[in-house]
């Protein structure tokens, strides 16, 4: 049973959210994962984002930007461009010399960020939110459509992707103390519990799993969720075969924008239209996995493990 857990009636009308999590350059699948679910034409209703998966929900729900744009933002951001932004950010030096020419096209992505928000959607997304870690007192800030906490786009993209040993913090007051906020995936890797949660709301929820970290996946919460919510919740683990050069150099996002679409397959093509074909008191079939033409290998959609055990890494 690929999507685990109890067999429970579905509501006539399903409302999506699609949460994207942690993982750095592996975020193409992120992309190849939006891309299979337009060709389904599978709505999104609302978009949950923690660090990588963070900047694609901004510049895909709030941006706007179409799938084939996207995937050119993503192959033009390199490794180099992102650790010259961080050092600068670090040395406080934003203009002028080698350093700011390799990180203006970073800057240049983030600035468009400045000239959206959270309320005025593309693509049919109803809300987005975005998952923060308070590094001071080890609290999870989530701000959300309707409940920004005073929070801009910009400011709430930035300081959900900021990876701790690369980047400074955002300081910023946030509910009448001053917080200290970095990556949100140290708060939760794949945060569906903000996604179930008021005011999104979902019924379904689809979750990209893209933890490279054994220890950071047992953290996600994603076994005691599949438990919960069963068959409402489908989690994707997307992993490109070997990959040859450089990690974050464009062969290597190219295989994990594959890797993305090869995820949903036709079994899972299948349960995704259960869910929204089956009328109120049905619940959806439960598909056999599919597997891909290629050997079996990393690349598979695996089903969820039990709660407490190891992830695929």
């Amino acid at each position: 049973m690929p999507f685990g857990g109890a067999r429970r009636p579905l509501p006539a009308c399903a409302r999506i959210a699609l949460v994207l999590g942690s993982g750095g350059f592996r975020g193409p699948a992120h992309i190849g994962i939006l891309a299979r679910l337009r060709e389904l034409r599978v709505p999104v209703h609302a978009m949950i984002g923690c660090s990588v998966g963070s900047l694609v929900t901004a510049y895909y729900a709030a941006v706007g930007l179409p799938v084939e744009e996207l995937l050119d933002f993503a192959f033009g951001t390199t490794a180099l461009g992102v650790v010259a932004h961080a050092v600068g950010m670090r040395l406080r030096r934003q203009e002028g010399g080698w350093l700011s020419r390799c990180a203006e096209p970073v800057r240049r992505r983030l600035r468009i960020l400045e000239q959206h928000d959270f309320r005025s959607l593309h693509h049919g997304v109803q809300s987005i939110g975005f998952l923060m870690h308070d590094q001071r007192r080890g609290e999870r800030i989530f701000a959300v459509t309707g409940r920004e906490r005073g929070f801009s786009l910009s400011e709430a993209v930035r300081a959900s992707s900021r990876l701790p040993v690369l980047f400074p913090p955002l300081y910023k007051e946030v509910d009448g103390l001053r917080r200290r906020l970095v990556d949100g995936a140290f708060s939760a890797p794949s945060p569906v519990i903000h996604a179930v949660a008021s005011p999104v709301s979902a019924t379904h929820v689809i979750a990209v799993d893209l933890t490279g970290s054994r220890r950071r996946a047992r953290h996600s919460e994603l076994g005691r969720w599949q438990s919960l919510l069963g068959e409402r919740l489908m989690v994707f683990r997307p992993r490109p075969g070997p990959r040859l050069g450089l990690w974050g150099d464009a062969g290597s996002m190219r295989a994990w924008y594959e890797a993305g679409r090869r995820a949903i397959g036709p079994a899972e093509e299948a349960a995704l239209k259960g869910w929204l074909q089956a009328p109120a008191g049905a619940a959806a079939p439960r598909p056999e996995p599919s597997r891909p033409a290629m050997p079996a290998g990393p690349h598979e959609h695996r089903p969820l493990p039990a709660a407490g055990s190891d992830a695929a890494s």
